[in-house]
C-alpha cells in the first residue's frame, strides 16, 4: 500500500522536501502512521505536537485519528499560514 505525504509551510522547510511516498505492508490508521513517522524521524514529534497543524486526507480535513488509510491516499500537512 502506498501513501503520499505532502508538506507545506514550515513543515516543508524543516523536512527540506515537499513530499514523501510511504510504502506500508498492511492497512493502517492515521494514528499508527503517526507513531511510525515519529519513530523514523523525531521532527514528526514536533509536527504532531503542534495543535494548529491540520491534516487533510484526499482534500478532506482529517478529524478522526482512527481513520483507515487506503492505497493511493494523499495526506497533506497544513500548518496555519500568515501573510502581509
Amino acid at each position: 500500500m502506498n501513501i503520499t505525504l505532502k508538506y507545506f509551510s514550515w513543515i516543508r522547510v524543516k523536512l527540506k522536501k515537499s513530499h514523501d511516498f510511504i510504502e506500508l505492508n498492511q492497512t493502517t490508521s492515521f494514528k499508527k502512521l503517526k507513531s511510525n513517522l515519529i519513530s523514523k524521524d523525531p521532527i514528526f514529534q514536533e509536527i504532531f505536537s503542534d495543535k494548529s497543524v491540520k491534516y487533510f486526507l484526499n482534500l478532506n480535513e482529517l478529524e478522526d485519528e482512527n481513520k483507515i488509510l487506503n492505497n493511493g491516499d494523499v495526506l497533506a500537512f497544513l500548518p496555519p499560514v500568515t501573510g502581509g
